[in-house]
């Protein structure tokens, strides 16, 4: 069997925080992140150009998501990853299923400087197939994405866009109006 089941994890390499991942929903949580990836260390933060946020239907709910637009773009927390890291992400993910993989050339502000790396990095994210529809996602999910967007310092206007893009505006200001009352 493929992914996780098939790691040396005797292997130092397996657990060796070697690669770039992007988040960008509710792995901006740090709890959530540990507790679903080990090895994982926050890095830095950086901007995905080019693309929007959106939530899109999966088998238990609405999640976020990106997708290409010339003119928007996400901001996303970064994380140093193990190869273990990697398989257990494919698995929550639902990787292939419902999301794949695309790699970003991108540059990093690393956390525990506050500067911007010399040399772009090459990043992973995971982005859930465009056939998917669009979705209103769960209050509790929305709080996640809201207070890690807070943490970071991120635009939430770009998590209220999102929302907007995929419920439509009127959906969209009853569904804050619910979540700041609630």
């Amino acid at each position: 069997m493929a992914g996780v089941f098939s790691l040396d994890l005797g292997r130092a390499a397996a657990r060796k925080a070697d690669r770039f991942y992007l988040a960008y929903g509710s792995n901006l949580s740090l709890e959530r992140m540990k507790s679903r990836c080990p090895d994982a260390v926050a890095f830095g933060t950086a901007v995905i150009p080019g693309y929007r946020l959106l939530f899109k239907k999966s088998r238990t709910g609405s999640y976020a998501t990106i997708e290409q637009d010339a003119n928007c773009c996400v901001p996303a927390l970064v994380y140093k990853i193990s190869e273990l890291d990697e398989a257990l992400l494919d698995r929550y993910e639902g990787y292939p299923r419902y999301y794949y993989k695309r790699k970003f050339r991108l540059s990093v502000t690393r956390l525990d400087s506050g500067r911007r790396m010399k040399e772009k990095k090459m990043c992973m994210a995971y982005v859930m197939r465009e056939e998917r529809t669009l979705g209103e996602p769960g209050l509790e999910y929305f709080r996640l994405l809201d207070d890690g967007y807070s943490t970071w310092g991120f635009d939430t206007d770009i998590l209220d866009k999102g929302l907007a893009d995929s419920i439509g505006n009127e959906a969209a200001e009853k569904y804050i109006g619910l979540y700041l009352n609630g």
